[in-house]
């Protein structure tokens, strides 16, 4: 330090001292400058003190339940995802700095997405400074997209029969292989400055549109686009779309529910209009539609409760929104198949700010398929 402030004194005195008429000026500026100089260097610095031996020491006296209050999955599924990712994990070390342990990186990624708590906080408790535990989160969501990827996947035409039979017997409607909908993430700002993200109630966000099928696991995810947005343009704009509408990946006479504020289509069942003369065929369809539905709504509701990160990301990159955003889906989805506190951590769902009415043309096909719907309902 003594030879900084040196360093630093030279250069100063250089800057200050000049052969102007004004030397008495010149010289009580040196003094201010130099005193506040050193006042500087003999301020002691206040560092947020950080936790020793949490990871070692503290949480393998976790119970059962504690472990997953504060990281909102089991042990076993913690053990699973961890076999997973270390060796990615591991190849992505560079050398240098010694590396954090793979357990401790993925303690650090659960705990930012299982809680509202800053990265500062995070890395209190770990041991960590901020700047590790950015390096942590984007490194963990990067290994988890990557490896784990897969466990977000559109079901086979078999699939597709199974799931249909179960909807049917909840609803009453045959051929239904998923509910759709799309919720709002908020974001600690809108990215660049633009006000495309702030949604009509306000606030900035990324718009999140999932399918469900009947057990709530996760058969699509994109997100990415502002809050703003309306949702069937972020349809129109995802894979999803495409997949419907171009390809042989939905069987035949199978389809998705969604909301009003979606396109009908052959593929993309939503309910009449309400416009006060509905009949009673259609009143009774609306309602079969909106209880099989429900099931995405509370897949949103799980998956928002379980990870409560997604209440509000406190990243500013776009690309290290998305990814924890995807990941949270891909473990939600490993915990939904391992039957992981299913129920303990189920939230109502948030109003979506944008229910706009839908502003895409509406399908012959769809308008025939809903009235057959209507007609054969028992």
């Amino acid at each position: 330090m003594a030879d900084n402030t040196l360093v630093l004194f030279t250069f100063m005195n250089d800057f200050i001292v000049d052969d102007s008429e004004n030397n008495i000026v010149v010289a009580h500026n040196k003094n201010s400058l130099q005193m506040f100089i050193m006042s500087l260097y003999n301020t002691e610095r206040r560092t947020l003190p950080k936790i020793q031996g949490y990871v070692e020491n503290i949480i393998p006296q976790f119970l059962e339940e504690d472990f997953a209050t504060h990281y909102r999955i089991g042990r076993e599924v913690f053990n699973e995802i961890l076999i997973r990712i270390t060796p990615d994990l591991m190849r992505t070390y560079g050398g240098g700095v010694e590396q954090t342990a793979p357990t401790k990186q993925l303690l650090v990624f659960l705990c930012y997405l299982a809680n509202q708590e800053s990265m500062r906080e995070v890395g209190h408790y770990f041991g960590l400074a901020k700047s590790s535990v950015h390096l942590i989160l984007r490194r963990v969501s990067a290994t988890i997209n990557n490896v784990m990827g897969h466990l977000i996947s559109w079901p086979d035409h078999q699939e597709q029969q199974d799931i249909a039979v179960q909807f049917q017997l909840q609803s009453q409607l045959p051929g239904v292989i998923g509910a759709l909908d799309g919720t709002h993430i908020r974001i600690s700002g809108a990215i660049g400055g633009d006000v495309d993200y702030i949604n009509r109630k306000g606030f900035p966000s990324v718009q999140l549109q999932i399918v469900s099928d009947n057990r709530m696991m996760i058969r699509h995810a994109f997100t990415g686009w502002p809050g703003s947005t309306h949702d069937a343009r972020v349809l129109r704009n995802s894979s999803l779309y495409n997949l419907g509408e171009n390809s042989n990946k939905i069987a035949q006479d199978m389809y998705l529910l969604a909301d009003s504020a979606y396109p009908l289509r052959e593929w993309i069942i939503t309910p009449f209009r309400d416009n006060g003369r509905l009949n009673q065929g259609q009143r009774r369809f609306n309602r079969a539609l909106s209880s099989a539905r429900q099931i995405v709504e509370r897949c949103i509701g799980l998956l928002k409760g379980r990870f409560r990160r997604l209440r509000e990301i406190s990243l500013h990159l776009l690309l290290d929104i998305i990814q924890n955003i995807i990941s949270a889906c891909i473990l939600h989805n490993l915990c939904v198949a391992k039957n992981d506190n299913i129920e303990r951590f189920m939230e109502e769902p948030d109003d979506d700010p944008n229910r706009y009415a839908n502003i895409f043309n509406i399908a012959q096909t769809g308008l025939v398929r809903r009235q057959q719907l209507m007609n054969n309902l028992p």
